[in-house]
C-alpha cells in the first residue's frame, strides 16, 4: 500500500512498488522514449485508481448506517467489505492471465463501466444478498482495472518517466484513502449510505469518460501463461511472504472495518469526529506508503517490516485505551502508517526471489493483501455479531498481527553479499 517501479528486465537495485502493480505486464517492453503527452492520460487513470481506493475503504465509515438501513447487524454489514476484497484477491491473478491478449483501452473501459454499475447497484440494493452480489462485481471491476491501469501508465510514460507515472497511479489510490474515504463517509452519514456509494460511482464515471476521450491506443503486453505464474509458489519463501502479508493485512483490517464501532464504544466518537479519524488514518498511510520505500533502501526489507509490524501491533493495542479525540488521532495516524508500510518492503524481497517475474510475485502479494482484508473483515464481523466488545476486537487484531510477526520471524534472511 508505494513508490516508483524501476525497469524490471533486470533484477532492480532499488524496488519500490505498490500493491496495485500486479500481474498485468508491467515488466513488458516499453517504448524507447517517454511520450511528452503522457501526463494527461495517466492523470485520468489515476482518477480511476482514486475511485478504487475510496471504494476499498469507504464502507468502514458507514457500516452502522448500512446495518440500520437494511435492518441487519453491523457484523453482517461488514461482510460487504469481505465480498469486495475476496473477489479482488481471488480473481486478480486469473483475470490478468485471461485478459492478457485483449486490447488495453477497451479492457480499461469495460473494467470502469463494471465498477460504476456495481456501485450504483450497491446503492440501489434493497437487501443484503443483492448488496453482497454487487460488491463482488465491484471487486471484479477493481481487480480488472487497477493492474491494467498501472501497466498502461508504465507503457505511456516509457522508461524515462515510468517511476513518476506509476507513482501517480499509487497517488490516486492513496488520495482516495486520505480524502475520498472521509468525504464518502461524511456523505454517507449526513445524507445516506446509498449517497456515499453514488459518490464513488460518480468519480468512477468521470474516470470512465476520461479514459474514453483521452487515453490513446496501447500495445498489448507479452502474455505470461497461468502455469508459469503459479510456478513461483513452489518456492516456500514466496508462500511464507504472501502468508505474512495476508495475516498482517487481516489483523489491520479486522479493526479498521469496524472503526465506527470501536471508536464509538471506546472514545464516543461519531459523525465528523469519525471522519477526522479516518482522515488521520489515511494521512498516516501516505507517510507509510512512501516512507517505507526510503526505509527499505536504508535498513533493508526485513528490518523495515519488523518496524512496521511492531508498530501495527502497538497501535492496535493502544486503541483499547484511547478515550478522547487527540490520542485517537495520533494512534490512527501511526496505525495507518504501519498498515500501509508493509507492502513495499514485502514486494522488495519477493522480487529479489523472482527477479525475472516481478509482476507475478507482486500480484500474489496484492492478492494476499486483499484476501487478508476479506478474512479480517469476515472474522471481525463474526466476532461483533457474537457480542465481542470493541476492546476485545482490537486485541483480536493484535493476535492476528502477532501471528504475522511470527511468520515474518521464521522467514530465512538472505545471506549477506561477500
Amino acid at each position: 500500500m508505494t513508490a516508483p517501479l524501476y525497469p524490471l528486465r533486470e533484477p532492480p537495485h532499488r524496488v519500490l512498488v505498490t500493491t496495485s502493480s500486479t500481474a498485468a505486464g508491467i515488466n513488458s517492453p516499453a517504448p524507447a522514449t517517454s511520450s511528452p503527452a503522457w501526463g494527461r492520460p495517466v492523470a485520468v487513470l489515476a482518477l480511476g485508481s482514486f475511485a478504487m481506493g475510496t471504494d476499498s475503504f469507504v464502507l468502514a465509515g458507514i457500516l452502522p448506517q448500512i446495518a440500520h438501513g437494511l435492518c441487519i447487524s453491523t457484523g453482517a454489514a461488514g461482510q460487504t467489505i469481505t465480498a469486495f476484497a475476496l473477489a479482488y484477491g481471488l480473481t486478480a491473478p486469473f483475470l490478468a492471465a485471461l485478459t492478457s491478449r485483449l486490447p488495453r483501452k477497451p479492457l480499461l473501459v469495460v473494467a470502469l463501466a463494471l465498477f460504476v454499475l456495481a456501485n450504483l447497484a450497491s446503492a440501489a440494493a434493497p437487501d443484503l444478498p443483492l448488496l453482497l452480489t454487487a460488491r463482488v462485481v465491484a471487486g471484479l471491476g477493481a481487480a480488472l482495472y487497477t493492474p491494467n491501469a498501472s501497466a498502461a501508465a508504465a507503457a505511456l510514460a516509457g522508461p524515462a518517466a515510468r517511476g513518476r507515472a506509476l507513482s501517480m497511479i499509487l497517488g490516486g489510490l492513496t488520495v482516495g484513502t486520505v480524502f475520498g474515504v472521509p468525504v464518502g463517509t461524511a456523505i454517507g452519514q449526513h445524507l445516506s449510505w446509498e449517497a456515499g456509494l453514488v459518490f464513488v460511482a460518480a468519480v468512477g464515471a468521470l474516470a470512465l469518460l476520461g479514459v474514453v476521450v483521452v487515453l490513446p491506443g496501447l500495445p498489448i503486453p507479452p502474455a505470461i501463461p497461468l502455469a508459469r505464474r503459479f510456478a513461483v509458489l513452489a518456492n516456500r519463501r514466496v508462500v511464507a511472504m504472501v502468508a505474512f502479508m495476508l495475516l498482517a493485512s487481516g489483523g489491520s483490517i479486522m479493526v479498521y472495518t469496524y472503526t465506527a464501532t470501536v471508536l464509538g464504544q471506546i472514545a464516543h466518537i461519531h459523525g465528523t469526529g469519525l471522519a477526522a479519524a479516518l482522515l488521520a488514518w489515511g494521512v498516516g498511510g501516505i507517510f507509510g506508503s512512501f516512507g517505507s520505500g526510503w526505509l527499505t533502501d536504508r535498513l533493508g526489507a526485513a528490518r523495515t517490516l519488523t518496524v512496521a509490524i511492531a508498530l501495527l501491533i502497538v497501535t492496535l493495542a493502544a486503541l483499547t485505551v484511547c478515550t478522547s479525540m487527540v490520542p485517537v488521532i495520533v494512534v490512527m495516524v501511526l496505525n495507518g502508517a504501519a498498515g500501509w508500510a508493509l507492502a513495499t518492503p514485502n514486494n522488495h524481497r519477493l522480487t529479489a526471489l523472482a527477479p525475472t517475474l516481478p509482476s507475478v510475485v507482486i500480484s500474489f502479494n496484492s492478492s494476499g493483501i486483499y484476501l487478508g482484508q476479506a478474512l479480517g473483515a469476515a472474522l471481525g464481523g463474526i466476532l461483533v455479531d457474537h457480542g465481542i466488545t470493541a476492546r476485545a476486537l482490537c486485541l483480536a487484531g493484535v493476535a492476528v498481527a502477532l501471528a504475522a510477526a511470527a511468520v515474518h520471524g521464521l522467514i530465512p534472511r538472505p545471506a549477506p553479499e561477500s
